[in-house]
């Protein structure tokens, strides 16, 4: 049953500019039950979508458990606060993480 769930959302990841199935069916049916509670901006579902839609499947998901796992942890202190909605919230987008899938530019110095 999960493997049906994730097949799809793995290969639509990236190729549709939507969210994968997965992440509509969080964001529809269980986050507004559970409430807003992310401590973060984008929420992690809003930040999974993003990093599906910029990298793809293989290097987004990474994104998305890595960013999970972060969630109200140690980012909480180190990232920068922002107003969002009149709350203050952890400024923690895509842009601010991606850097570790791209390689380093040479010194100009070097040949």
């Amino acid at each position: 049953m999960l493997l049906g769930l994730l097949l799809p959302a793995v290969s639509e990841a990236g190729s549709t500019g939507k969210p994968s199935r997965i992440i509509q069916f969080y964001q529809n049916h269980l986050s507004g039950a559970d409430g807003s509670r992310c401590p973060m901006s984008p929420s992690c579902s809003e930040y999974a979508a993003q990093t599906l839609e910029k990298h793809g499947p293989i290097k987004g998901w990474i994104m998305v458990f890595d960013r999970v796992m972060r969630c109200g942890r140690s980012e909480i202190k180190l990232a920068p606060k922002r107003w969002f909605n009149g709350e203050k919230k952890t400024h923690d987008p895509v842009s601010a993480n991606d850097f570790w899938w791209f390689e380093a530019l040479p010194d100009k110095g070097e040949k």
